[in-house]
């Protein structure tokens, strides 16, 4: 209707593919900061197991869901520390997507396929979600592709405050959140999120992730002064998540904004504010 001048990432991929079509908009993108992943709960005896969580994310089609669902308003994920931070490790473990191996780790964790191309099982699981349309879609992406390696997903969708809630109470197997803004500034936040001495309430270990060579070196790290040995040590830890399947790394958003045609000068940046409007004209 021409009553907005600018809207940045408040659209589905889908609205913002069919407005780039026509023409009549300008569209502006830059990597941005969001991390969209899946969690899992340690002391849940499947998940609990590293080789179902390394089939996990074997088998989730993660480039199909950047280029098809997302449009390519997305870019593949490696880890909660984004590439664009200074203590990110780029020589960290990601997964491709590999049915066949995700299948191998299935059968060495003892969950072999009981009917070959059967409709049975090799086991069940559960997702938790929120109502939020975008995810929805992208878990039911995720829980076909889990069915070809014989893992049936249940898919459970609550109001955001539930399943929260839920997470911090630990009553969840795998969940589906998203970290808003990213591991830019400073890495602290890998000792906040996986550190053992910082499950709920006290910090965001969420997952009751427990493993004491990565406590020892987030505690170096968090007591080294010089930049280089804190990095040292931070991609250690960040090396040891990955490989650990801790988080299965979904993607990174790419920033978006549409614009009515004769507005210009829009810049956007990794994080969002008003300044991307600092130097607007129309």
């Amino acid at each position: 209707k021409g009553t907005a001048d600018v809207i940045v990432n408040d659209m589905p991929p889908d609205i913002v593919h069919q407005m780039e079509k026509t023409g009549d908009f300008s569209i502006v993108r830059a990597p941005g900061l969001d991390f969209s992943y899946l969690g899992f709960n340690m002391r849940d005896p499947a998940v609990s197991d590293r080789r179902v969580r390394q089939a996990i994310g074997y088998a989730t089609n993660r480039e199909a869901i950047v280029k098809y669902l997302r449009r390519d308003l997305a870019l593949l994920a490696t880890g909660l520390v984004h590439p664009q931070a200074w203590a990110y490790e780029p020589g960290i473990f990601t997964f491709s997507y590999d049915p066949e191996k995700a299948k191998q780790l299935l059968d060495a964790a003892g969950y072999r396929d009981p009917d070959g191309d059967g409709p049975l099982p090799r086991l069940r699981l559960s997702l938790k979600i929120s109502t939020n349309e975008e995810v929805r879609l992208q878990s039911t992406v995720i829980q076909q592709d889990l069915r070809r390696v014989g893992i049936d997903l249940d898919v459970r969708s609550y109001e955001f405050a539930t399943v929260f809630a839920d997470i911090l109470k630990g009553n969840f197997q795998i969940m589906s959140l998203q970290w808003v803004g990213g591991a830019v500034i400073d890495p602290d936040i890998l000792r906040r999120v996986f550190h053992s001495t910082q499950v709920p309430p006290v910090g965001f270990n969420r997952g009751y992730y427990m493993n004491p060579q990565v406590d020892r070196l987030i505690d170096l790290a968090t007591a080294a002064v010089e930049e280089e040995e804190r990095k040292m040590y931070y991609g250690a830890v960040q090396r040891i998540i990955a490989e650990d399947a801790v988080y299965i790394p979904i993607w990174n958003r790419v920033n978006v904004a549409v614009a009515r045609k004769g507005i210009s000068g829009l810049q956007l940046l990794p994080a969002i504010d008003f300044s991307m409007l600092r130097n607007v004209r129309r």
